[in-house]
Parts: structure tokens; C-alpha cells; sequence
């Protein structure tokens, strides 16, 4: 397995789009399509291979800066640039008296020093980040994963057998191995597949329906209770330890003899999607490490944020109307077919007793409302369920999440997955969590924090469902 991202090709295709002549590959607003993409937008669906694609975006010299707020005067100075100097944010909360860490393009940067803001660089060159990335990643799959499965093929001799792919992946070496490194999107599929192959009839595998691009939304459902719990990673596709989380949770339900866990499959009928976007997710794999929407094509810029889609309280603040925005809402509710289709999957369960919608990052454990200041009726019982889940995880590594309700915690959302489950599919509670960390390395969280990402995260699910009524 080899991430495209991390390819030979990607490497001849920076190295051309690096030339004088190619120095228009770059757009300094990353959500724009490549220079070369074609029309058609069916033609974007060849993404999953690495060759179909001739730009790799590079944020050489970008930084990441995290200003501070303090007046109405920061405010406005911030947002009155943001479109025209490109900036990307990695948080969201734009409040006088907090923080915001915000991606700085390099040929924006002596711009924004003279907006005079009060700021501190903690990223001072992205892509140096990405290809630190990179290079662990590729360490690791030689060392580690390759070593893995070829051990595998030797010992058991399932090279070229029948469903010998599904017991390579569902190995307790491979397992051993899988969550101490990144994964291709195909690894990711052979993956699932085999923990539905390996249980035995415990699990079922289904799609909540077909992305943009015609990729199933696939996932794994399993329990025999009549209450549902539903959960998925990769909302936002650039955010990849929530995929990893998801299938450490899913492995703890599936596979631990724990009777505890096998109280949770009696009470409950779980429903987990690793990778919600995954049209997205190629897209961070193949061309630009930080794309976060869909591929909608949307004039010359790419994707739509599908956490701003769902059809509650769409629009009303906390999203963009600038298709070229890391946070454009779309035309319309429901426009993305993978908001539709989770929301239309969610609304065919009888009994939905917890809904999570899981992030990264900033170590946050949340409930609803993002939309209003106003907390829900039930915001005392949610949020009780998060501050144990909160007091768990932090018993496992020691890290520290802050709970309580999304427009307080983090910042106003309109569109999002969680008020739109709590409110229209009535929930009983609505989750949204942003995993590690809080900023040091962001999206790029390194390898060796994957497995404790898991491990803290699973403590914090099972204390929810120790305490859901």
C-alpha cells in the first residue's frame, strides 16, 4: 500500500507544476479545482488514482498564524481581508477575546503583517509539515505495514487464495499493525470489508448512499438492540485521524470478549461509517493535503462544506455563500448527495439514541446548538454525558477536552450534521467531537498518536453509553 499522496507520480507532478512555466498550478485559494481538471465533473471521479492527476498542491512557505482577538477593530480588519489574502482556517472562532489560528499563503504574508495584528506563527512552513508527514508515513509502511502483511502471507500462506485479502486485514498482526500509520483509501475499503468477512455473521456491511462521485458511503452495522447508535469519521476529508478513531472504536466493539462491550451489542444496533466524504478524502490523498469539502464542482472552485449542508437552520450564520470558502454552504439544503444520504439513512432508524459526528481538531467534546446561543431543551443532560466522557478520556493519556454546547465552545454553525439530528431525526443525544490536538500539528497529527487517539477516545465512548438513559 502506498498513499498516492506519497507517490512516485506526485513527486514527477510537483516537480513539473514547480517549473516558471507551471507557476499558475498553484491558486492561493486551495479549494480551486486544478488547472487542468476537466469540465465534465464526472471526470473528477478518477481521483483514487494517483496518474489521473497531474497538480499536487504545495503549501511551500505557508504559515499558520494564530491571531488574537481583542477588539470589534481585530475583528473587522480580519474578515474585511480574509477573501482577498486567502486565508484558510483551522479554527473557527472568530469572538473578540479568544484565538484563531488561520493558514497565511506565502504570497500573502508581508500583506498581512501590515494589517498589525496581534499574532504568534506556529506553523512557519506548512509544507515542511506535510512532508515530515509524509516521509514517517512512508517509514512506516515499509517498516511496518508492508512487513506486516507480507509476514502474513509467508506464515498462513493466503497469497492468491480466495478471500486471502480478508484474512491479511483481519489478521491479529495485522490489527496490531493497522493504527500505527496512515492508510490509502483503498486500504481503508479492504479494511472494512474484512472485519464484516471476519465477524463471523456478527456484522453487516451497508451505504448510507453513493457520493458525489458514485463511492459508496460504506459502513459496518452490528448489535442486536433496538435503540441506534450511530457514529462516522471524515466529515471534513483533510481530517484524517478521525478515520483511524472510528475503526479503533469499531475493533473495540467488534473483536474484545469485555462483557461489558457485549452489553452494548445487546442493548444497541451500531451503525459506523469510518469515512463519510470519501470523495474528499482521495482528493487529501492524491492532490491537496488540506482539502476539507466534497468535489462538487462549483465554477472554479472545488467542493462544498457538507457540514453546512444539512438542512438545519441552513445558512443562518457561521457559513459561506463563496463557493471558493472552506466552509461554502452550497446552493442549497441537501445539495451534497452525502448530507442527504446520511440524513435520509438517519431518519429510517426508529429509535436513534446517540448520534456522534466525530473531528479533528481541537480537543473538544460538544452538543448542540452551533446555530443559536440558545441551548436545548435537554443541553443539561447532553452535556452531562460529555463532561464523563471528557473525565474518561483525560484518565487514559492525560489530554484535556473542554465540553458544552458548539456555538459557545467553538464557534456559530448553521447547516450542521448534529443540529439537524438532534432536531429533526429527534436524537435523544447529538455529539460532535474534535479529536487531537490543539494546534501544534493540527491536521497533520503524527502517527504515534493515532493508537492513543483511539485508546482515549473508546473510554470516552464507553462512558456515554455506561450513561445514556
Amino acid at each position: 500500500m502506498k498513499i498516492s499522496l506519497f507517490s512516485l507520480s506526485a513527486v514527477i507532478a510537483l516537480t513539473i507544476a514547480l517549473s516558471p512555466s507551471f507557476s499558475a498550478a498553484f491558486p492561493t485559494n486551495i479549494n480551486r479545482r486544478p488547472h487542468n481538471a476537466s469540465p465534465n465533473p464526472n471526470a473528477i471521479a478518477d481521483t483514487s488514482n494517483p496518474r489521473s492527476l497531474a497538480v499536487v498542491t504545495s503549501f511551500k512557505n505557508h504559515r499558520v498564524v494564530r491571531i488574537n482577538i481583542s477588539t470589534k477593530a481585530d475583528l473587522k480588519v480580519l474578515t474585511d481581508n480574509e477573501q482577498d489574502l486567502g486565508f484558510d482556517y483551522f479554527t473557527h472562532d472568530k469572538g473578540i477575546g479568544g484565538a484563531i489560528d488561520v493558514r497565511v499563503p506565502a504570497q500573502s504574508f508581508k500583506t498581512f503583517q501590515g494589517l498589525k495584528l496581534n499574532y504568534t506563527t506556529v506553523v512557519e512552513d506548512l509544507q515542511a509539515m506535510i512532508d515530515e508527514e509524509q516521509r514517517t508515513n512512508e517509514v512506516y509502511e515499509e517498516q511496518v505495514w508492508r512487513h506486516t502483511v507480507n509476514q502474513i502471507k509467508n506464515t498462513h500462506s493466503v497469497q492468491g487464495r480466495e478471500g486471502g485479502e480478508n484474512q491479511i486485514f483481519a489478521s491479529p498482526l495485522a490489527a496490531s499493525a493497522w493504527f500505527k500509520g496512515y492508510h490509502s483509501y483503498a486500504d481503508h475499503v479492504k479494511w472494512l470489508n474484512a472485519q464484516i468477512a471476519g465477524s463471523k455473521g456478527k456484522a453487516k456491511g451497508f451505504s448510507a448512499g453513493k457520493s458525489f462521485e458514485g463511492r459508496p458511503q460504506a459502513g459496518i452495522r452490528f448489535g442486536t438492540g433496538g435503540k441506534h447508535i450511530v457514529f462516522h469519521g471524515t466529515q471534513h476529508a483533510r481530517e484524517w485521524v478521525t478515520t483511524m478513531t472510528v475503526e479503533y472504536m469499531i475493533t473495540q466493539l467488534l473483536n474484545t470478549k469485555n462483557k461489558k462491550v457485549a452489553g452494548y451489542l445487546k442493548k444497541y444496533t451500531f451503525h459506523i461509517i469510518p469515512i463519510m466524504n470519501p470523495d474528499g478524502f482521495v482528493v487529501s490523498q492524491t492532490t491537496n493535503r488540506l482539502h476539507r469539502k466534497n468535489t462538487q464542482p462549483n465554477g472554479q472552485c472545488l467542493g462544498t462544506d457538507i457540514n453546512r449542508n444539512w438542512d438545519s437552520h441552513f445558512g443562518e450564520g457561521g457559513s459561506s455563500t463563496d463557493p471558493c470558502a472552506i466552509d461554502y454552504m452550497g446552493p442549497r439544503p441537501f445539495s451534497t448527495p452525502e448530507a442527504s444520504n446520511m440524513a435520509r439513512y438517519l431518519r429510517s432508524l426508529p429509535n436513534v439514541a446517540a448520534y456522534l459526528d466525530i473531528h479533528s481538531f481541537s480537543q473538544l467534546w460538544m452538543v448542540p446548538f452551533g446555530y443559536t446561543s440558545t441551548r436545548p431543551g435537554t443541553y443539561a443532560y447532553m452535556d452531562g454525558l460529555a463532561a464523563k466522557a471528557v473525565t474518561a478520556l483525560e484518565k487514559v493519556h492525560g489530554t484535556r477536552f473542554r465540553h458544552g454546547d458548539i456555538f459557545h465552545t467553538i464557534y456559530q454553525s448553521s447547516g450542521t450534521s448534529v443540529d439537524y439530528v438532534y432536531e429533526v431525526v429527534k436524537a435523544k443525544v447529538a455529539m460532535a467531537v474534535e479529536l487531537r490536538d490543539t494546534g501544534r500539528n493540527g491536521f497533520m497529527l503524527p502517527p504515534d498518536q493515532i493508537l492513543p487517539t483511539g485508546e482515549e477516545t473508546w473510554a470516552a465512548m464507553a462512558a456515554i453509553l455506561d450513561n445514556i438513559k
